[in-house]
């Protein structure tokens, strides 16, 4: 049992439901069709095999990468999150905002560990992102977890419904790195910088962009940006992105 005392059987959502179920239904597509060549091709040898053959790979490929998020989402996604909170190194008493807060895993991590402090949710609950989610998930999750305390609001990171120098730490899971341009991660950073004290910190778990976001990080002003090597127990593989306002 991890330390946030999540039961890994409850349905905590689908991480990228689309990624997951396309990626699915292209590795049973590619199967069929080689399976298809193969019978209507009849000698597989020269360049009939070697079709037949890459159709093969590509749906054994396709298989691993969707059993991959799927395995994400059921497990290893808690795992991530124990493991990047616990890497914070709190003192119990900061005043965190977790953006992005989907079904409330991060929020629900944050409370255990800061007995003294406070924690924020932020979420516009955009529902092909991550499946099932809304507030009463995230409600649900953080009843689970034995957690009190924590306030969820309904917001863009980009207009982060908090005032100015009131956070003393930003975490985040898959929400910076998938906002649709880098204007629109600029204004996501800016309002990081407006929100969170002087040496306060942010933390951002991210598969995509995390050089271009530890970039805007850097120009916003934060200090000592870190990114880490890439965490394989996710699918797709995140970064860490670390840096003090």
């Amino acid at each position: 049992m991890s330390r946030t005392e999540f039961d890994q059987n409850f349905p905590y959502g689908l991480d990228r439901p689309r990624q997951a179920r396309g990626t699915l239904s292209a590795g049973m597509g590619l199967g069929v069709l080689a399976l298809v060549l193969a019978f209507v091709l009849g000698d597989l040898g020269g360049p009939n095999g070697l079709v037949v053959l890459v159709l093969l790979i590509a749906f054994v490929a396709t298989f691993v990468i969707s059993a991959g998020l799927f395995r994400t989402s059921r497990t290893t996604k808690v795992q991530a999150a124990d493991r990047m909170l616990d890497g914070l190194d709190l003192r119990g008493d900061e005043r965190a905002v977790d953006l992005g807060c989907g079904t409330g895993l991060l929020c629900a991590g944050l409370a255990v560990r800061l007995p003294e402090g406070s924690v924020v949710g932020v979420d516009s609950w955009v529902e092909n992102d991550l499946q099932p989610t809304g507030r009463a998930l995230a409600k649900k999750t953080l009843q689970l977890a034995g957690v009190k305390k924590v306030s969820i609001l309904t917001g863009s990171v980009r207009e982060l419904p908090l005032a100015d120098a009131s956070m003393d730490l930003a975490v985040s899971r898959d929400a910076l790195g998938s906002l649709p341009s880098k204007d629109a991660r600029r204004e996501a950073i800016e309002e990081l910088a407006r929100v969170i004290v002087p040496d306060g910190r942010v933390a951002l778990l991210e598969p995509l962009r995390s050089r271009e976001l530890a970039a805007l990080l850097t120009a916003a002003g934060f200090r000592d940006v870190r990114r880490s090597k890439r965490w394989w127990l996710l699918m797709p593989p995140h970064r860490l992105i670390t840096a003090t306002r």
